[in-house]
């Protein structure tokens, strides 16, 4: 490379530096608008709108969340009155000892794992990173659709589009080594911690979040309300159903009849 080259690189790098200085400030100038700021000449226009180019791709790199991680998620699901659990213990699930009678699904190691409780019928879902919802479908396909404990793809379809997720760990890095802090004042009210690095994530702002227990069982709670006025409410229209007929009847009875035909005597 030659003295006047190295001279050339050094004034372009300069100017690439003050055309980046310059869209910090404004984003929107264009390039002509650039060179008039910068007191450059018309025909470095072109040059400047690369410039402006690489200073978005830069931006964008700087400002956008492509380290965004998701890790570990879970969630729950209930199942419906047709699963048989003597059948799925046939057909791969585990038979634990807990007097929950709990059984555990873990044939797909890499999706994620199963728990169903027999007690409430809750399934709890505990999936592996990077966590998305179709690896949880797809946890969930295997151990219920291709295991034949259900045979329908329609009902399988409407049984899944119930499933709740829990919570999530989500990390955000950025590059360097961070000082541990632990931020959990909100973890009671909203369900979130945020910590900075941790021995796992030194380099990592890490984000976990849940469905706060006190929501979930408000929301339970919700539930078996409305189940229960719509019970009552049933029964109260066939009271009040038969307390119309009642009434109509009791009408009918206290209603005047005529009296009834005098013989006629006329006639010997």
């Amino acid at each position: 490379m030659t003295e006047n080259s190295d001279v050339i690189l050094s004034q372009d790098q300069t100017v690439k530096q003050r055309v980046w200085k310059l869209l910090e400030k404004n984003h929107d100038l264009k390039p002509l608008e650039i060179c008039i700021l910068l007191g450059l000449p018309k025909e470095k226009a072109d040059s400047v709108g690369h410039r402006k180019t690489e200073w978005k791709h830069d931006f964008r790199n700087r400002h956008s969340l492509k380290c965004l991680k998701f890790h570990k998620a879970r969630g729950w699901i209930y199942a419906f009155k047709g699963l048989d659990r003597e059948a799925a213990v046939k057909v791969g699930w585990l038979q634990s000892r807990a007097k929950n009678r709990m059984l555990l699904w873990n044939k797909d190691l890499l999706l994620g794992r199963l728990q169903w409780f027999g007690t409430t019928g809750r399934i709890n879902l505990w999936i592996r990173k990077p966590a998305t919802k179709g690896k949880a479908l797809q946890l969930l396909a295997k151990a219920f659709l291709w295991t034949g404990l259900i045979t329908s793809q329609t009902v399988f379809d409407v049984w899944i589009s119930t499933l709740r997720f829990k919570g999530s760990h989500l990390t955000y890095d950025l590059g360097e080594k961070l000082p541990y802090a632990v931020i959990d004042f909100l973890q009671e009210s909203n369900g979130v911690i945020v910590k900075t690095g941790d021995i796992t994530h030194p380099t990592c702002i890490e984000v976990e979040f849940c469905y706060p227990d006190w929501a979930e069982k408000n929301e339970l709670l919700f539930q078996q309300a409305l189940k229960i006025l719509e019970t009552n409410s049933k029964a109260f229209e066939m009271d009040t159903t038969a307390l119309q007929e009642f009434s109509n009847f009791m009408r009918d009875l206290s209603a005047p009849r005529s009296p009834p035909p005098k013989d006629d005597r006329s006639v010997v």
